[in-house]
């Protein structure tokens, strides 16, 4: 199922046609522009360019489209590992723990990540009413970050792979990813099942891919994960990318139960 383009009160955000079909979950993934009458406004959700204020301001509106306040969303320090944190606590407080993955089954609490580049990925049990959400740079995927994840939730929530839907949203294609000799055969020994092409512009990788890989090997069914098949590099007019720009904005991913 494709990925589709809302936009509200001039906020641009994709979402999963698949994860829109559950009535009690709310996610989206943001872009870099927000539309105020004839002018575009650069809508970066992360911190780290020294623009907190705006940013605080951007996120407010942003989880407001969702019924959602900041303290109801939580977010973590990302390291480009595969440490998952689980939330039991409705009110997000102010200490960012390290991890890259995020799950819980609390009603009104959001999940939130960002990106610019890497890999968004969305798991949600609609049997018990569980969702993730999870950053997966090069380093997590290599780590099998998505599979951990679908383990994490199976001890805690009870969740079977059979019965959970996933959403990987906007990332780096291998029309962009360009690595070197090195990392492509490290993905090559450690995922072997895991096809990887080349090309005769050398050594590319498709992050994307490989997670949805991921979640097959998991045992979730393929009709129950939705790609979004967006490049954020290609997309210079919809997301930001570190791969092109370096110095850069972010988009958040969030997920959240009604």
């Amino acid at each position: 199922m494709a990925w589709q383009l809302q936009v509200i009160n001039g906020m641009r955000y994709y979402h999963s046609q698949l994860l829109a079909g559950l009535p009690w979950l709310v996610h989206g993934f943001s872009t870099r522009w927000e539309q105020r009458g004839e002018v575009w406004i650069d809508f970066n959700l992360g911190y780290g360019l020294g623009e907190s204020a705006e940013v605080t301001e951007h996120r407010r509106r942003f989880f407001a489209l969702f019924q959602l306040t900041a303290g109801q969303v939580h977010t973590v320090k990302q390291v480009h590992g595969d440490e998952i944190i689980t939330v039991d606590n409705i009110n997000a407080n102010g200490e960012l723990l390290e991890a890259d993955g995020l799950m819980t089954n609390l009603s009104g609490v959001g999940l939130a990540t960002v990106h610019a580049d890497c890999v968004p990925a969305l798991v949600v049990d609609p049997v018990h009413r569980a969702i993730a959400a999870v950053h997966a740079g090069w380093k997590g995927t290599l780590a099998g970050i998505v599979q951990k994840t679908v383990r994490q939730m199976g001890k805690r929530y009870g969740s079977e792979p059979v019965d959970c839907w996933a959403a990987i949203g906007p990332a780096i294609g291998d029309c962009c990813y360009r690595v070197s000799r090195e990392r492509f055969r490290l993905f090559q020994t450690t995922w072997p099942e895991v096809e990887l092409l080349t090309s005769g512009e050398g050594y590319s990788l498709n992050l994307e891919k490989i997670n949805y890989h991921h979640l097959v090997n998991s045992g979730l069914r393929t009709e129950n994960i939705d790609c979004a098949n967006l490049c954020t590099s290609c997309q210079v007019e919809s997301f930001y990318s570190y791969r092109r720009e370096q110095e850069t904005g972010r988009m958040l991913s969030l997920v959240a139960l009604k």
